[in-house]
């Protein structure tokens, strides 16, 4: 699976005169694979642009391509675009509705055509994914979950379809850190599991600096900068200049001196420290 977007531009509310361009541009490549963070201050175009990639909002003009695909060609038949690209919106707990886990995770499959036993078989392997135990939540209310666990098992109804791109806007917000870290690990293992191209949208930096191969940074509906976490973050002046910060990590090495293009986590930061701290032993 691979995604290619060329010239993407996309204004709201066009010849009026609150007129906004939200995405004006826009042009990357993703890889099959990869993990992609995208971050950008409020406003700077991250949402419509990732709505665009499987057909809930059309381009003003430009052309995206989805493992091949030209989705903005007349005669896509959108909904299996949307089997591939599977989006998760941000407070994805609040489109849960069904009177079960098991009811809801299957919904999606359920309106593939499946049988019943490659939808069971989905939603297994869907809550296995999230870290839902299927004996004890399958049978369970959604609403009767802890707020962690109804974010995963929203996540969950997005990933019994197989996508091979897997879309997250915001996935760990308004958690506590026990569920943000819970969330975290089970983006980290979903992605290794499925091998699909991830994309994540995320106002906390230390999250897109530990889980992502390539950044992209959106300011006033462009995509500015991407590259390597250590890339982006390396230059602080500009992220400080469109309203953006460092991971805390990266900034708390910069303060002692060490390569902060390195950091990527606390545990980088802690190990980095050890390794300073043994080289002034010697």
């Amino acid at each position: 699976m691979t995604i290619k977007v060329s010239g993407l531009s996309h204004t709201y509310n066009a010849g009026l005169a609150y007129e906004t361009k939200a995405v004006a541009d826009v042009s990357f490549d993703v890889a099959d694979g990869e993990f992609i963070g995208i971050i950008g201050h409020t406003g700077s175009g991250k949402s419509t642009l990732i709505q665009h990639l499987n057909g809930i909002l059309k381009p003003d003009s430009g052309q995206i391509w989805i493992d091949g695909i030209d989705i903005t060609g007349k005669g896509v038949k959108m909904h299996e675009i949307r089997k591939r690209v599977g989006m998760s919106f941000q407070y994805p707990e609040y489109q849960l509705f069904e009177e079960t886990v098991y009811r809801d995770i299957a919904f999606g499959p359920r309106n593939l055509g499946l049988s019943d036993a490659e939808i069971d078989e989905r939603v297994r392997e869907a809550m296995d994914a999230v870290n839902l135990d299927f004996g004890e939540m399958a049978e369970r209310s959604p609403f009767d979950l802890s707020g962690g666990q109804k974010r995963r098992a929203a996540i969950a109804g997005v990933i019994a379809m197989r996508p091979g791109v897997l879309i997250l806007d915001e996935p760990t917000a308004g958690l506590d850190p026990k569920s943000h870290a819970d969330v975290l690990s089970m983006i980290r293992s979903v992605h290794e599991r499925m091998g699909a191209i991830v994309m994540l949208v995320s106002h906390n930096m230390e999250d897109i600096a530990a889980m992502s191969d390539r950044v992209f940074v959106m300011d006033m509906g462009r995509l500015v900068c991407s590259g390597t976490p250590a890339e982006v973050f390396a230059d602080a002046e500009y992220l400080r200049g469109i309203g953006l910060g460092l991971p805390p990590s990266t900034e708390m090495a910069r303060m002692l001196g060490l390569a902060a293009g390195a950091i990527r986590d606390m545990d980088d930061l802690i190990d980095a420290i050890s390794r300073m701290r043994k080289g002034r032993d010697l």
